[in-house]
């Protein structure tokens, strides 16, 4: 097997995101910016921002960052909101907003709720000391509002980054479970297969060796044991290596099921499979488990269409998500399903509207064909 090149990564618009946000820190900026200020306030207002940059990426940017860091950065924006708005008024009531959006970014949404609500209710403290007017509250309304959805919705998303980590951890445990299944199984069945057929040729080959001399009819009679004896144990391996090399394409698709249960993505399955000849499932069995991983790790797709039909002289995989599609650069994945394709004189298309489809085109290859498809 040849080493693929590392897979590129899809951009992630909401990886980002966060930087989005940022811009309502134009509010304190201007307001700093619409008076001459003496160099005290200029380090006091560019220091308070630059530590709330710092805690700001920290929570919504490093994967690191848990809810201890979502509290801090919710008390660091009350501080820099008490430091600030005697110096720029109400601009800084961003920080405010800042800080519900902050203190939703853990698990408990009561914790996210009330501390948001106090945000809240302090916007309005300074309508008690005259700083606000009545009018004033045009403005503080809708930003009392979106402090609290912020903390609801980033909550959400917490929760649900939260999931995807456990999914794929489980689905890691998974596999490396499986494979260690499967090394097991291996090993049982080479000890089989091969343990007790050795010892007796190498029993019979001893015994041809002391036979060679004093009876050369016999120890060639036990030659011609060992041989049989040689040939059947090849023949057993050679069946053992064709169950490993894939067990069809139904049990595929079980396996694929199992898969996107546990992703929650809902398997429909368009037709009943057709009776394949053993080279067409190999090749459908290896293209559909490519498929089914890129779709559990990179599609975010909650439906997939899977179906499978004669066409020309072999038959057309297709397997259809409603995903994120697209049609960025292809990783390694689909760049070698590609190409055993081509080996075997068939094709792979890909769209990319309303989720990814995928259509193999597979032709009736003949078994030395099929065999690079397999090993790849």
């Amino acid at each position: 097997m040849t080493a693929c090149p590392p897979a590129r990564k899809k951009f992630n618009f909401w990886a980002i995101f966060p930087l989005f946000w940022l811009m309502f820190l134009a509010y304190p900026i201007l307001g700093f910016f619409g008076h001459p200020r003496p160099p005290g306030e200029w380090l006091l207002f560019w220091g308070v921002l630059a530590g709330f940059l710092a805690v700001y990426s920290r929570v919504f940017f490093l994967r690191s960052a848990g809810p201890g860091w979502a509290l801090a950065g919710w008390v660091y924006t009350l501080l820099a909101y008490a430091v600030l708005f005697p110096v720029v008024g109400g601009g800084v009531t961003a920080f405010l907003i800042y800080g519900g959006s902050i203190i939703g970014y853990q698990g408990r949404v009561s914790l996210a709720l009330g501390l948001a609500m106090f945000n809240a209710m302090i916007m309005v403290l300074p309508l008690w000391s005259g700083q606000y007017t009545v009018e004033d509250l045009a403005w503080l309304g809708p930003n009392m509002v979106f402090t609290l959805v912020a903390a609801y919705a980033n909550h959400s998303s917490y929760r649900r980054n939260v999931a995807d980590q456990q999914l794929v951890q489980v689905q890691a445990e998974k596999e490396k479970l499986a494979a260690d299944a499967e090394r097991e199984r291996i090993a049982r069945d080479l000890h089989d297969i091969l343990g007790h057929t050795l010892s007796v040729i190498v029993l019979k080959s001893e015994l041809a060796s002391r036979l060679a001399e004093r009876d050369p009819a016999r120890a060639a009679q036990e030659i011609r044991e060992v041989e049989r004896i040689s040939r059947e144990a090849l023949q057993e391996v050679r069946s053992a290596v064709r169950g490993y090399q894939g067990s069809g394409l139904n049990a595929e698709l079980a396996r694929a099921k199992v898969a996107l249960d546990a992703a929650g993505v809902k398997l429909n399955v368009t037709a009943s499979l057709p009776e394949l000849p053993p080279a067409t499932e190999a090749s459908a069995a290896v293209l559909l488990r490519e498929a089914v991983t890129n779709i559990v790790r990179h599609a975010r797709a909650k439906e997939v269409w899977i179906s499978l039909a004669p066409s020309g002289n072999g038959h057309r995989l297709t397997v259809r998500d409603d995903g994120v599609g697209g049609l960025n650069a292809e990783g390694s994945g689909l760049t070698g399903m590609r190409e055993r394709l081509r080996a075997i004189g068939g094709t792979l298309e890909r769209r990319g509207e309303g989720g990814t489809t995928l259509t193999a085109q597979i032709p009736a290859a003949q078994e030395a064909g099929v065999g690079g498809l397999v090993r790849g």
